[in-house]
């Protein structure tokens, strides 16, 4: 059986430097909406895929910034590499409850 390694790191996809971006964490509401959390109180609501690449297999699941627009959000899974539509968005409790989801769930994690 081969073995190969899924590693959560730098790589090159479709010319774009993907980097994994361990600051954001995605998160659900009550509604179902996807939000983008950040650190110092950023937050994004996410609208959809604004475009889809293949990944390579070797990419780990979970999220990624470009290297060279660090605000372009990609998300990685099993369908290849995302680049994700978002709108500046708040997290209001009332929406709640919250629910964090980790995206680096999946095969060889």
């Amino acid at each position: 059986m081969e073995r190969r390694t899924i590693r959560y790191a730098r790589r090159r996809v479709a010319g774009r430097l993907l980097e994994p971006n361990r600051a954001q964490s995605l998160w659900r509401n009550r509604m179902g909406r996807l939000y983008l959390a950040a650190p110092h109180g950023r937050t994004e609501l996410i609208l959809g895929v604004a475009e889809t690449v293949p990944a390579p297999k070797g990419m780990a699941w979970g999220l990624y910034s470009n290297g060279d627009c660090p605000f372009e959000t990609w998300l990685v899974d099993r369908d290849g590499a995302h680049r994700l539509a978002v709108a500046p968005a708040s997290l209001i409790d009332a929406y709640g409850p919250w629910r964090r989801i980790n995206p680096r769930i999946g095969e060889g994690m």
